[in-house]
């Protein structure tokens, strides 16, 4: 039983992956032929393909995100989040949004640290940690506040545009 089993799963291996290729008739394409030389495309060099498959890329991505960015969706996320920074991120620029989260969790941390050691009573009788936590966290909401304006008005936007 286990020959028989074996003769069938060699001769379906062997008709799936044939080992010999079949001999294929060579066009030879030439002046004689009637081909103009100059119709033949060359081979296109690293740099030329990295840029064409950068391009199909981001078009696929776009097509398949559904497009450009909602201004509406970038003005929200700028107003009610935007001091985390999740309209940079959402429009593109994640440096930016990377620098507004940062600056955020740093100020909550000092307000936290500055207020635990002014109520544990170690701490100097006005929490000076908690004040620089609540002045940073301020630039940055008004850091958000100066990007929903300027994303209303067209002063800020992705680098596709947006779709509205």
């Amino acid at each position: 039983m286990s020959t028989l089993f074996l003769f069938f799963t060699a001769t379906t291996l062997w008709a799936a992956f044939p080992t010999e290729k079949a001999p294929a008739d060579a066009i030879v394409l030439n002046a004689e032929n009637g081909i103009n030389s100059d119709l033949i495309e060359k081979p296109a060099t690293s740099k030329e393909l990295k840029k064409q498959l950068k391009t199909v890329m981001h078009e696929n991505s776009r097509s398949m995100s559904g497009g450009g960015k909602s201004k509406i969706v970038a003005a929200l996320l700028a107003i009610f989040l935007g001091s985390l920074g999740i309209h940079s991120f959402y429009m593109g620029q994640k440096q930016k949004g990377f620098v507004q989260l940062g600056i955020f969790v740093a100020g909550l941390a000092l307000m936290i640290a500055g207020l635990a050691s002014f109520v544990s009573g170690m701490g100097q009788s006005i929490p000076i940690l908690a004040i620089v936590g609540y002045f940073l966290i301020l630039g940055v909401s008004i850091w958000a506040l100066v990007d929903f304006v300027r994303i209303l008005t067209g002063g800020l936007s992705p680098e596709e545009g947006f779709d509205d």
